[in-house]
């Protein structure tokens, strides 16, 4: 029986639901297990057609239908078929308002739950499925099975096409409207239905199925064949490959591809001997050869997304008859085979392989050639070639199970290679568990990276797929390897942030309230001459647009203001917005003061429809507060910094080689934790760096921003235990402090070989408890200064509380101060600044809103930096919210907080912060700290410690968190929840070493 749509509308549903809640999610394999099971007879009955489900489930994977209905197209025909006047339209539409926080899809629901339809038969997965393929078959742009494949006709004219639409939406309910808009847009998100696990509960032989033939159609109707066809017991995966193998003219699924962040990380996920090939800048190609066909369709040819483009890369097919013989006695092919390879430019002109935006001029997309208009012809000297990689199938056998060293060697043997036209893929084999595996991978990656390459791909001597079920973890898959991969090793620089715009999908994966931009474009200053010289209104050409993560979005809306404005306003600076950077899309927004963001990209390209250079993949790797949209990379600094990446030597450098080597043996992590954290981390964090003007020059050291040698902050082993209230630390005579390096970006060719620091043991600070009222000798160890770390900021909650004035003193002069001093400073600072910070209070007005008594601010006296000492986000909410009064802004004030006291009181602990990306003038205030040291009663000076700022924000949200949910009161304790020792690790800055200036 046909499979009703509310059901997987109800998935889809709970899925969503389950995205929104904090605590105890119950997760989408939960979901999608309980589902499947739920269903499970209607999912068994023969009427079911599976196929139909698996398009519903996974839109995306039919890249074969293409509809060109987008947000814009679709919401005039819904319009249509609820029959929606002017003013309901506009309701409609609010999924264009930008921080509206709704799609199309949540639109369509809310009008339908205001006037639902009349009840009607309820809509079938089947009839869904129907109607898209109707529309799909129409599209030119659609795959040639699906155009040809005899969709019912229901007219020419535009009205007559959408009639079945708009008759589709006229008999859904809205839970039904809101998912079947976003099916026809081929994206649920925010929801990702998975894929694998899909497959999974719907057969459990359809996982494997699936890898051999990658097409809904064919899998599913292969495996009701060879389910029929048993009698007895119940068939295992492992026992698919032997009844299947590849068909020619479907496309086999890709094997699994890993990214390596490091040389250790990806030795870690290799094992034994390995195939290390030269990764190819081209477009994948799997290659199906039929002689049983004449001589004008023999050849097949599927993309990566498995669409059939074997007319698009027609100029591609006399190079691969010519390749394998087809037609001659010297071909080695009897019926049949199936090949993998990368489909590339060459230019007989320069004898190399020409950059991947030359592809677009010699493949047409559909019939069409695309994003062109700006390239030259296509010239003489260029052609496609081949650079073949695999061989799945032979003939009648499959090669899926055989292992990849003897897959090349067949492939070597069917191959007649040409200079130019065709080739075998170049590799070397290394075996990754010897002793000098890291140094022969680290040379082979040097050695490409000098020569211009995209990077290396490494393949186990295993077979293409691991069809059994006991397996090790990186069983028949690949790793791929590219300098951006690497930390540090993509960087670019400073870019210019002049414009953003809205976008409601990607609003609603952020999940996060009120967000008015979700894209952002990069701009190159081109007159900056001009401006500096006569104050000329800025222009700027747009070269990118990119995205950041929720935490980066978070942490930008917080630090960064200026005026917003739309684009063509006298105000705004002066924009080239080329069309295909924007691809069809509207700026809405212009920053009247640009932001800077420091980017990575992985190379250069030229974006189609344009003439110049612009990143290829980038993303945002640092958010600079600090640096102004004058000292960023202009936009021909861009262009020579293209022009030097991607223009490959004439010959080799052996110097440079050996600098590239230098320079991976210093990115490698130093523990497996670090390698592991490194894969898998996908935020980067705010800058830590100095103001500096960026050049088109790139050093390859790619190592981490550090202090300047004058300063007096070195720098500190991260990860050491850093306790949140310890201010006794005593150093020893003999101490050492480590030598800071000035920082730089990368250049093509260094001036010297990055040298190596020797860490030492000895200078690591303890961890000690400021409540003790003695110091072992180990605690009098002697601890290193301070470090300027980077750390991403978290979120938090904006807690409207009583201002309290944050205690100030009249300005004195840097010097050490006398007891005089400090005792009329004592009895000046309440009566001046208004606040009883300083005297008894009663209980009650100490306790903090969020944990009470085991607040972990609780008792401290609190010292802001210049820098964030007019910063109402602390003045005013957070620490007034933590009942924090004994709040500081200057340094004599400090000082005289610790005027001599009567009385058995405790003595108060003491918490500095700092604004660590501001290093020059942070450094400064350390200074004048070190040289008006706090003293105890018997003389001593006492050590203060200092955490950036961001530890406010991180204990404001663990309090929040550990609130019970009645408001009786929290779980947080004296050691857990914003007590926590990692916690305050993360954000610890250092120690002031306030003894310094006299020793």
């Amino acid at each position: 029986m046909p499979f009703p749509f509310i059901a997987v509308a109800d998935l889809l549903q709970s899925l969503e639901n389950d995205l929104g809640r904090r605590r105890h999610r119950k997760g989408d394999r939960a979901i999608v297990e309980d589902w499947f099971a739920r269903y499970r007879q209607e999912l068994d009955d023969d009427g079911t057609d599976k196929c139909a489900l698996l398009s519903t489930l996974l839109p995306e994977r039919r890249t074969d239908r293409v509809y060109s209905i987008k947000e814009k197209t679709l919401q005039p025909k819904l319009a249509r078929a609820f029959g929606l006047g002017h003013s309901r339209v506009k309701e409609l539409s609010r999924w264009t308002v930008s921080g509206s926080g709704l799609d199309l899809a949540e639109c369509a629901e809310a009008i339908l739950q205001q006037t639902p339809n009349p009840r009607t038969p309820p809509v079938t997965v089947e009839e869904i499925d129907t109607i898209l393929h109707t529309l799909a078959a129409k599209n030119s742009f659609s795959a040639p099975s699906v155009r040809s494949s005899g969709a019912p006709s229901v007219g020419s004219s535009l009205s007559k096409q959408d009639g079945p639409l708009e008759a589709l939406f006229r008999r859904l309910s809205a839970r039904e409207a809101k998912w079947a808009t976003r099916l026809i847009l081929k994206s649920f998100l925010p929801v990702v239905v998975p894929e694998w696990l899909v497959y999974a509960c719907c057969h459990h032989l359809l996982p494997t199925t699936m890898k051999i033939h990658d097409n809904f159609v064919v899998a599913t109707r292969l495996l009701e064949q060879q389910c029929s066809r048993v009698t007895y017991g119940e068939m295992e995966p492992e026992d698919l490959p032997r009844l299947l193998k590849p068909q020619i003219g479907v496309k086999v699924g890709r094997q699994t591809w890993l990214k390596g962040r490091s040389i250790k990380h990806c030795l870690e996920m290799g094992r034994g001997l390995m195939s290390v090939e030269n990764k190819m800048d081209g477009e994948y190609c799997q290659i199906h050869i039929d002689l049983s066909k004449g001589s004008n369709c023999r050849i097949q040819i599927f993309s990566k997304s498995g669409k059939d483009s074997t007319q698009d890369r027609k100029r591609l097919h006399k190079t691969i008859e010519a390749s394998l013989g087809l037609g001659t006695p010297s071909c080695k092919i009897k019926s049949c085979c199936i090949l993998e390879g990368e489909l590339v430019v060459w230019s007989d002109k320069e004898q190399r392989i020409l950059s991947f935006d030359k592809i677009r001029k010699h493949v047409s997309r559909s019939g069409r050639f695309i994003g062109t208009d700006e390239d030259s012809q296509a010239h003489e000297w260029e052609h496609l070639m081949i650079v073949y990689y695999d061989l799945l199938r032979v003939d009648d056998e499959s090669l899926l199970n055989i292992r990849h060293s003897e897959r090349f060697s067949r492939l070597s043997r069917l191959v007649q290679c040409q200079t130019g036209r065709a080739a075998l893929v170049q590799r070397q084999i290394i075996n990754f568990t010897s002793r000098i595996a890291a140094e022969e991978l680290r040379e082979a990656f040097a050695s490409c990276i000098v020569k211009r390459e995209e990077g290396l791909v490494f393949k186990p001597d295993e077979p293409y797929f691991s069809f059994g079920r006991s397996r090790r973890r990186y069983a028949s898959c690949c790793v791929k390897l590219k300098k951006g991969f690497i930390k540090r090793m993509g960087d670019v620089g400073d870019f210019a942030v002049i414009a953003g715009r809205y976008c409601a999908t990607r609003a609603k994966v952020l999940k996060m309230p009120n967000v008015k931009y979700t894209h952002f474009y990069l701009g190159c200053l081109t007159n900056k001459e001009a401006v500096e010289r006569w104050d000329a209104r800025p222009e700027f050409t747009v070269v990118n647009e990119v995205e950041m993560n929720a935490t980066m979005l978070d942490h930008f809306r917080r630090t960064w203001f200026t005026d917003t404005v739309a684009l063509g306003d006298d105000r705004a600076p002066v924009l080239n917005v080329p069309p295909g950077i924007v691809q069809g899309m509207k700026i809405t927004t212009v920053f009247t003061e640009p932001a800077v963001f420091d980017m990575t990209c992985f190379s250069f390209h030229k974006e189609s429809n344009t003439r110049f250079w612009s990143l290829r993949f980038p993303y945002v790797s640092k958010i600079h507060s600090d640096r102004t949209w004058m000292n960023c990379i202009t936009f021909q600094e861009l262009q020579e910094l293209a022009e030097e990446e991607t223009k490959c030597p004439d010959r080799a450098d052996s110097q440079e080689l050996a600098q590239w080597i230098e320079a991976l043996e210093q990115a490698e992590p130093k523990t497996r934790r670090a390698t592991v954290h490194e894969s898998q981390s996908t935020e980067a964090t705010a800058s830590t760096s100095a103001s500096q003007c960026r050049t088109p020059q790139r050093s390859i050291e790619g190592s981490p921003v550090r202090p300047d040698p004058a300063s007096t902050i070195a720098a500190v082993k991260p990860g050491l235990p850093t306790p949140p209230t310890s201010s006794a630390l005593q150093p020893s005579e003999d101490s050492t402090s480590a030598q800071a390096q000035p920082s730089r970006k990368r250049r093509r060719e260094p001036l010297s070989t990055p040298s190596r620091r020797k860490k030492s043991r000895n200078n690591e600070p303890e961890v000690i408890d400021l409540t003790s009222p003695t110091l072992s000798s180990s605690q009098r160890s002697q601890r290193q200064p301070l470090e300027d770390i980077t750390s991403a900021p978290s979120s938090q909650g904006n807690v409207r509380m009583p201002t309290v004035p944050c205690v100030s003193a009249d300005a004195t002069d840097n010097g050490i101060l006398d007891d005089t001093k400090l005792e009329e400073l004592a009895e000046k600072v309440p009566a001046t600044s208004g606040s009883s910070s300083l005297l008894p209070q009663s209980p009650a007005a100490l306790t903090c809103g969020y944990a009470g008594g085991v607040c972990a601010l609780a008792g401290f006296f609190v010292l802001l930096s210049p820098c964030i000492a007019s910063m109402p986000l602390l003045t005013e909410d957070i620490l007034p919210a933590h009942r924090v009064t004994a709040v500081f802004t200057d340094i004599p004030s400090w000082l005289a907080s610790n005027a001599p006291q009567t009385g058995p009181m405790r003595r108060p602990r003491r918490l500095v912060l700092v604004e660590r990306q501001r290093r020059e003038s942070t450094n400064t205030f350390i200074r004048k700290l070190e040289s008006s040291p706090l003293r105890r009663r018997n003389g001593d000076v006492e050590i203060v410690l200092a955490y950036d700022w961001r530890l406010l924000e991180a204990i404001t949200e663990e309090e929040k968190k550990n609130q019970r949910s009645d408001g009786s009161g929290t779980r947080q304790t004296a050691r857990t929840g914003a007590n926590r020792e990692e916690l305050w690790r993360r954000y610890y800055f250092g120690c002031i070493d306030e003894r310094r200036d006299e020793q």
